[in-house]
């Protein structure tokens, strides 16, 4: 098995990476050094990729220094609300920590447009390159907090796809699978490898 460290302090990250590639041969860690998910510089940009290729940089930095032997592979990922001017985007993790999910209903309280999308960017360093990929899932933000499944915004994004309206927050990992940004950003990615 090829070993993946994933840079990732978010447990439902690495579960659904996990899940993902552990079927097509990868063994996936969280990196740690000494225990400790590495600090990483998040440079404050509008564009997913910049962010995540500065991760990744840093990550393969921490690789060496540790003389470890694995891939290395950061997510980023955002919510962009079309009537918000794509807020909170690339700030989305730290915006739910402010505000929480009620804060977020709260500010759209009133409108009608509620067309919104999560976008990933997934980044993956071989030692030799990295590989890029990306993924949307469009969908609406719903009116009340609906489910206890997921992590994030899943409890208040219902993906266009899905004809039941349902949020993320109501679907298994299965079903969230079919319409998952990060899923389409890891195939893509996978895609790539091949």
């Amino acid at each position: 098995m090829t070993r993946l460290l994933f840079l990732t302090g978010n447990a439902g990250k690495l579960v659904e990476a996990t899940q993902f590639f552990a079927p097509l041969g990868y063994q996936v860690e969280q990196f740690l050094i000494d225990g400790e998910v590495p600090a990483v510089i998040e440079p404050q940009a509008d564009d997913l990729r910049f962010v995540a290729l500065s991760k990744i940089e840093q990550a393969a930095a921490y690789l060496d220094a540790s003389g470890q032997k694995a891939a290395v592979l950061v997510e980023d990922a955002g919510l962009f609300i079309d009537e918000l001017n794509g807020f909170p985007g690339v700030y989305s993790a730290s915006i739910l920590k402010q505000l929480g999910l009620s804060g977020i209903l709260k500010i759209m309280t009133g409108m009608n447009e509620r067309s919104a999308e999560f976008r990933a960017c997934a980044v993956l360093w071989d030692s030799e390159q990295f590989i890029f990929g990306e993924g949307v899932c469009r969908g609406t933000i719903t009116e009340e907090i609906r489910g206890a499944e997921g992590f994030g915004y899943d409890p208040i994004f219902s993906p266009e796809e899905e004809n039941t309206e349902r949020t993320f927050g109501e679907m298994n990992r299965t079903e969230k699978g079919g319409y998952s940004h990060r899923e389409k950003a890891l195939k893509s990615l996978i895609n790539q490898l091949d």
